[in-house]
């Protein structure tokens, strides 16, 4: 499932809709795009891993989620007449559920596993369901550290859980625990506030990097270049992927020598550091 840096990368590409006036329509017929036929992008925004999209005097918000299979490419035209639509548009291939198209760029949604749309009581409940997302301006951690420290249920399930936090999926959960030095399997009530600090704060370092790296980085070599990259504003290179403990099952620790150890918590396989991440 796409962590809450990738969705935030998709959102800020669809925000090149943002001020034109759009042609909407879904050609598999997955929901009622032509409320948007005609009007106006207003905003795309990501909260954890979903996707709000609004145009102007329109009500109803589209609301996506793209899990495992979704995505939603955009790209600009090669050639943009006058301010006009293309006079064609490309042929649909695959399940397209959503198709934009602006006088500037040309967006499909393919293979959602959510796309409908939501009048204004259905986000106010979307959003009252979800967590603190560490990539957005309004996040209010508090309320992720007192769900965390009022629950019994390990560490490392309640940083994947979506109402407790927003965004982070199995890849940050594993990073983050390691470099916190955190045994997954304590209970959230144990979590201590320092503790939670490091970690949302690491959370919110490692995640903004990765929204603007376009990848998951967090090897502290890696990071450091991605860093420079950044700084002079050019576009970080797909360096080899190298993690302390996600995929690493059954190999030894970089750091202690330990061999990193994999166990299903929810719904996918957890990955951690015995030495490193010593109860």
């Amino acid at each position: 499932m796409a962590e809450g840096h990738a969705v935030h990368g998709t959102a800020q590409r669809l925000r090149a809709f943002v001020g034109q006036p759009v042609r909407s329509r879904s050609p598999n017929a997955t929901f009622d795009a032509g409320v948007f036929d005609g009007q106006v992008v207003a905003d795309a925004q990501a909260v954890g891993k979903h996707l709000l999209v609004t145009a102007h005097g329109v009500g109803p918000t589209v609301h996506l989620h793209l899990a495992m299979d979704g995505a939603f490419a955009v790209r600009r035209h090669r050639r943009v007449l006058d301010g006009a639509f293309p006079r064609t548009e490309p042929p649909v291939h695959g399940n397209v559920a959503w198709r934009l198209l602006s006088a500037t760029h040309h967006g499909e949604l393919t293979d959602p596993a959510v796309c409908e749309l939501l009048d204004s009581d259905g986000v106010i409940a979307l959003r009252a369901r979800l967590g603190p997302d560490p990539l957005r301006d309004d996040a209010e951690p508090e309320a992720a550290r007192r769900r965390i420290q009022s629950s019994r249920r390990p560490i490392g399930a309640l940083l994947v859980d979506q109402k407790v936090i927003a965004g982070i999926g199995n890849v940050y959960r594993a990073e983050l625990l390691y470099r916190a030095g955190l045994d997954p399997f304590k209970a959230g009530h144990d979590v201590d506030d320092d503790t939670f600090d490091a970690l949302w704060q690491d959370a919110v370092d490692l995640m903004t990097l990765g929204l603007g790296a376009g990848w998951i980085v967090t090897d502290e070599a890696q990071l450091a270049a991605a860093r420079a990259v950044l700084v002079r504003d050019e576009r970080v290179p797909r360096w080899p992927k190298r993690y302390a403990v996600y995929g690493r099952a059954g190999k030894p620790c970089h750091v202690c020598g330990t061999t990193v150890q994999a166990q299903r918590m929810g719904l996918q396989r957890l990955f951690w550091c015995p030495g490193c991440q010593a109860p």
